[in-house]
């Protein structure tokens, strides 16, 4: 390994009670060892008079990347104990919320990524943080909704959101352009959306494609007044090759594997 100078300014620490012990360069990150440490303040229970107690082990804290090298900052935080009380509490820095152990760097970086066309996935491959990590961080996003115009031609399916369940999607046909993800395909939760559309803007829309199952016609009907129902053109092209293959198979057994026909 070898050392690297002036990191404080490279890695974007402000807090000047945090002291770097060690810096070195792995084979696969960069890691920073520090304490955290500053003169006891009061009780925050009592407001009695705190002293120095002893370090907390060691918090990895992910930070950006330097040079397009993972850096991980191995941070000793200082605990004080309360002489009336006997609380203990821990010593707290702007690098990283309380009980928190990502940097706020990496959750501004995750928040700008979330705004950009990049998937949750590779948000959090990049960042090394789970993907968990960016669902919560997206879950804080507020969007304001329109419910004053739909698309003359809509489409609706249906993909794997978490292991096991399906999320319901909806989108312009033409455009491709997002309208609604639901994290559910009930037939409740799909009408409980569109019924804050108005009538009126509801009864603009013409088509919409869907799978075969006819799973979503009743609910697409009483929705939609005026539209048609069209199967997309995909699932038929499914259907129709599991139809082949079905076929094929069925005359391929009505002869001897070993024969010339077969």
């Amino acid at each position: 390994m070898r050392p690297i100078k002036n990191t404080t300014e490279l890695i974007g620490i402000k807090d000047q009670n945090i002291k770097i012990s060690l810096v070195f360069e792995t084979d696969t990150h960069i890691e920073i060892q520090a304490k955290l440490d500053y003169p006891a303040p009061s009780c925050p229970q009592c407001q009695g008079k705190m002293i120095k107690y002893d370090f907390q082990k060691n918090s990895k804290i992910p930070l950006l990347e330097q040079a397009g090298t993972p850096t991980l900052l191995r941070l000793k935080k200082r605990r004080f104990q309360c002489k009336n009380c006997r609380r203990v509490t821990v010593a707290e820095t702007s690098i990283v919320e309380k009980n928190c152990q990502i940097s706020n760097l990496v959750r501004q970086k995750v928040t700008q990524l979330l705004t950009e066309k990049v998937s949750l996935t590779d948000i959090a491959r990049r960042l090394r943080v789970s993907t968990s990590t960016v669902y919560r961080k997206l879950d804080q996003f507020t969007f304001k909704e329109h419910y004053d115009k739909l698309p003359a031609v809509m489409s609706w399916d249906e993909f794997g959101f978490k292991k096991g369940e399906l999320a319901f999607v909806a989108q312009n046909y033409k455009t491709n352009e997002l309208i609604i993800i639901l994290d559910n395909r009930r037939q409740t939760t799909i009408r409980n959306y569109f019924l804050k559309y108005p009538l009126k803007v509801r009864q603009q829309v013409q088509f919409i494609t869907m799978d075969m199952s006819g799973a979503y016609i009743p609910v697409a009907r009483k929705l939609f007044p005026n539209t048609k129902i069209v199967p997309d053109r995909f699932h038929i092209i499914q259907h129709l090759g599991r139809a082949f293959l079905k076929t094929r198979i069925s005359i391929m057994n009505q002869f001897n594997k070993n024969s010339l026909p077969y």
